[in-house]
């Protein structure tokens, strides 16, 4: 089962990399979230084999400061998928510090010897442990402080995020909405096969040993709590359940899933009433549109004959689906023909300079942008209502 919950983790996290790396970099805060919370799921599954001493022993407290930076990654990543962009604010400073806290105390057990513990993890139980080794891997704060500040401390911030993932979802608009929605389900996913099974090992050990007092358990001498190991490989199962969100398309305002239903109906309004704020432009759609149209206009880019939404979309960092939405509710002007627009503007600028006394009507086109004649004719048409040669002559008399 530890190959099997390592090999799902691997293609889970590769997934979420290939697909949201483009149009999502934050995706790169959850990855770190879902690996911290894999790995503490795998340190069960090793207290329950009892047959990888080795990996034990790097994990059991080496991993500690790392687990400290579960919360903050969550919280970071939470604030990206409200704000549509990587956001990273200067409270950063104070939410790293319980990891460089845990570092400098730990310091001492990062110098042990790996085979001396190796050995401490193949001979110790509850019952019979050496109780100095684990007083000399630390310097000042307990190593059982840690193991019950990971719980208490990511626990707040989870919290904290639903809070605001939640409060955010009320006036986004639906793009973000729907970014809001999938996370939400995945957090709740992941609660229920990660967070919960973890609550009932600490009631348990609290209940039937003294392992916060002497910071070691062996799982195997706890028969119930060895079917919590399955979890381990159920945890990368369940971001198979949100194929939206897995494959970066959960911005598309027009789908809804039975999640989403879920969520309007019990913490919003009817599916069908539509709030004016999901249209208004906000201060993040106003800086996006201005983006837009600078790259656009002052840059210029409607020259380029391959220009797309996508390639907006890829340069600027700003969802496919968003963009169209700019386009579409905002601007009220589609793409191909605000691009048309552009170009015929260009071309008239080019003849308005004489430059159809030294260029063919050909290459007026392929200098305004356009493929070939025939797409410069029509759009022409379509724009002024007659041929560029009527146009011309017309200008001439």
């Amino acid at each position: 089962m530890i190959n099997t919950a390592f090999i799902l983790t691997i293609v889970i996290c590769s997934m979420l990399i290939l697909y949201h790396w483009k149009h999502n970099k934050p995706i790169v805060l959850f990855v770190y979230v879902f690996l911290a919370i894999n790995q503490r799921s795998l340190i069960y599954l090793l207290f329950e084999s009892g047959t990888e001493p080795k990996l034990l022993a790097y994990l059991f407290i080496h991993n500690i400061p790392f687990t400290l930076l579960l919360g903050p990654a969550l919280y970071y990543y939470s604030l990206s998928v409200i704000h549509g962009h990587f956001y990273i604010n200067r409270w950063i400073w104070i939410a790293i510090i319980p990891t460089i806290l845990a570092f400098i105390s730990l310091e001492p057990y990062f110098e042990i010897p790996i085979a001396d513990k190796i050995q401490f993890f193949s001979t110790s139980d509850t019952v019979n442990y050496n109780s100095e080794f684990l007083k000399s891997a630390n310097s000042r704060i307990p190593v059982r402080f840690f193991h019950n500040a990971m719980l208490i401390f990511n626990s707040a911030y989870f919290y904290y995020c639903v809070y605001l993932l939640i409060k955010a979802r009320k006036t986004a608009n639906k793009f973000i909405k729907k970014r809001i929605n999938n996370f939400l389900g995945v957090l709740t996913g992941m609660t229920i096969m990660t967070y919960l099974p973890a609550i009932l090992i600490y009631i348990f050990v609290f209940s039937n040993t003294n392992f916060m007092l002497n910071t070691n358990l062996k799982m195997n001498n706890f028969p119930p709590l060895r079917y919590v190991s399955i979890f381990t490989v159920l945890t990368p199962i369940i971001i198979l359940f949100f194929p939206n969100w897995l494959y970066a398309n959960q911005i598309n305002a027009n789908q809804q899933n039975k999640w989403d239903l879920f969520l309007e109906k019990y913490l919003s309004h009817s599916i069908s009433e539509v709030k004016k704020t999901d249209f208004i432009t906000n201060d993040e759609e106003e800086e996006d549109l201005a983006r837009i149209m600078n790259y656009l206009k002052n840059e210029k880019k409607y020259l380029n004959p391959g220009l797309s939404i996508h390639e907006i979309s890829k340069s600027l960092d700003i969802p496919q689906a968003r963009v169209t939405y700019y386009f579409n509710k905002i601007i009220k002007t589609p793409f191909p023909k605000l691009r048309n627009q552009l170009r015929i503007n260009h071309a008239i600028e080019l003849i308005s300079q004489n430059a159809h006394q030294s260029l063919s009507i050909e290459g007026i086109a392929m200098q305004s942008g356009f493929k070939n004649k025939s797409t410069f004719y029509l759009a022409f048409k379509d724009e002024k209502g007659m041929t560029p040669l009527d146009w011309i002559n017309q200008q001439e008399k």
